[in-house]
């Protein structure tokens, strides 16, 4: 039951599945519960791909990916992409880091958000529009889990840089080499039945990742919940790219 718990707490904090009554209220447990966000991921993808195949069924093919992307947006809430808009505003507006904390609180929609949420999505179409089923199935299953494992190095390896904020700060400062480590297993064993996909989905959001957290530490002195959301948006983008890339 503790374990079902954990999982019932990882699901609450990303998606809006309604599982809260089984899932811990405490920021100790949703850290504790981070090293299965990887298994969270494959569960939004199962949703995705249900909502592909239902709409493969019904649907022209052109509404494929369209049908899978909507679904993951709206079992998470547009978490995720919320997070990517904040910060492609905040970073793309801010001329001092203090101003582009302040911008990426703002709720409003800016040029920045607007532009990065366009591109985003529609790479994200296009690239699933250029695969077959199988293997758009198994990009939506590859590119879930590694957006959700991206959280853990990034707060792992960067300071939270909102101290104002404690409903959030205690999470990302429980996360260290303990998650980061079961998660990377757990992401790994999800993974493994896609061979080579696999392999080099999991190298390119390591890079992605990698340049991720140069980047918000240059311009931010560390994370934010915002820029954890867009990170997840920009690994998912690249297993998708990835897996559109070795078709040809």
């Amino acid at each position: 039951m503790p374990l079902i718990r954990l999982l019932c707490t990882a699901l609450t904090f990303l998606t809006r599945l309604p599982v809260a009554r089984w899932s811990h209220a405490e920021p100790e447990r949703l850290a504790q519960s981070a090293s299965l966000f990887p298994l969270v991921g494959a569960i939004v993808a199962a949703v995705a791909c249900a909502a592909a195949w239902l709409g493969h069924a019904l649907l022209p093919a052109a509404l494929t990916p369209w049908c899978a992307l909507l679904a993951g947006i709206v079992v998470t809430g547009a978490f995720h992409e919320d997070g990517l808009a904040d910060t492609a505003d905040g970073l793309g507006g801010g001329v001092t880091r203090e101003r582009r904390l302040a911008i990426m609180k703002d709720s409003r929609l800016g040029t920045y958000a607007a532009v990065a949420l366009a591109l985003v999505l529609s790479g994200k179409y296009l690239a699933l529009a250029s695969l077959s089923m199988p293997r758009l199935f198994a990009a939506l299953y590859v590119g879930h889990v590694m957006a959700r494992f991206s959280v853990l190095p990034l707060a792992a390896w960067l300071p939270y840089v909102r101290d104002s904020e404690a409903g959030n700060k205690p999470v990302a400062d429980g996360i260290g080499a303990r998650e980061v480590l079961l998660g990377s297993v757990l992401t790994a064993a999800l993974v493994a039945p896609f061979g080579l996909t696999a392999i080099a989905c999991i190298v390119a959001s390591l890079v992605v990742i990698v340049l991720a957290a140069l980047y918000f530490r240059s311009q931010l002195g560390g994370i934010t919940g915002d820029t954890l959301g867009a990170a997840n948006q920009c690994v998912e983008l690249c297993c998708y790219l990835v897996c559109a890339a070795l078709v040809f």
